[in-house]
């Protein structure tokens, strides 16, 4: 599709600024910066202060919906139809799914021209984080004083079962607290979970793979 081509196109010219601009960091000394941060958490100040630049709710709630957990990897929405941008290895198990003897799509790589050639991928979920709940007090009050270490992390989990039962049942969505921080906050993640996934394009494996690095970290994908 148009669309596709377009944003392969985009994808390429990103990664060919990326290579540029790896070489010119092998000259410049690396300082690290903030990290990173959480979505409902973000630096507002410090940006503001160190970069003039204003981080807005609106902005930062359409990044977090742009976000796609993939698994225990991530991807991102690419298009308003609902296009998803992931590395070649986060899909290489539905790819290899969707092989055959006959159509080994690892080896050839996958493309398809209309709709109606997307291949239901079977079994593979992308979770969208729909909602962020900062539920610390609710998770720590559980534990009452004078109890054991076992008391108080059994305590905790009931807390914790409780509060995604009881959002799953009331909103429909997938709920999950998170511990941060060693535990000093628990923050409630509600996904929206997407079952209809299919695979629109995939290069063959000897691209992916090329340079002998699975992941993104070596080579740029």
């Amino acid at each position: 599709r148009k669309g596709v081509r377009r944003i392969m196109k985009k994808a390429a010219l990103r990664v060919l600024a990326g290579i540029l601009l790896a070489g010119l960091a092998v000259s410049i000394p690396a300082a690290s910066d903030e990290g990173m941060w959480l979505f409902n958490m973000a630096p507002k100040d410090l940006v503001q202060k160190r970069y003039g630049f204003a981080l807005q709710d609106e902005w930062l709630t359409h990044l977090r919906l742009s976000s796609v957990r993939f698994g225990g990897a991530s991807a991102s929405f690419v298009s308003s139809d609902g296009l998803v941008l992931t590395n070649h290895h986060v899909g290489r198990g539905a790819i290899q799914n969707l092989s055959s003897k006959d159509r080994d799509l690892m080896k050839t790589g996958f493309y398809a021209r209309t709709r109606p050639e997307e291949i239901k991928c079977p079994g593979v979920e992308l979770r969208v984080l729909e909602d962020i709940v900062d539920v610390t007090e609710t998770v720590t009050g559980a534990v009452r004083p004078g109890m054991s270490a076992a008391d108080a992390a059994e305590a905790i989990d009931k807390a914790v079962a409780a509060l995604e039962k009881e959002e799953s049942e009331r909103s429909g969505l997938r709920a999950s607290v998170v511990k941060l921080y060693s535990g000093s906050l628990f923050h409630l993640y509600k996904y929206k979970t997407l079952s209809d996934v299919r695979l629109v394009f995939a290069p063959e494996n000897a691209i992916a793979f090329f340079g002998g690095d699975a992941d993104n970290f070596t080579y740029p994908r």
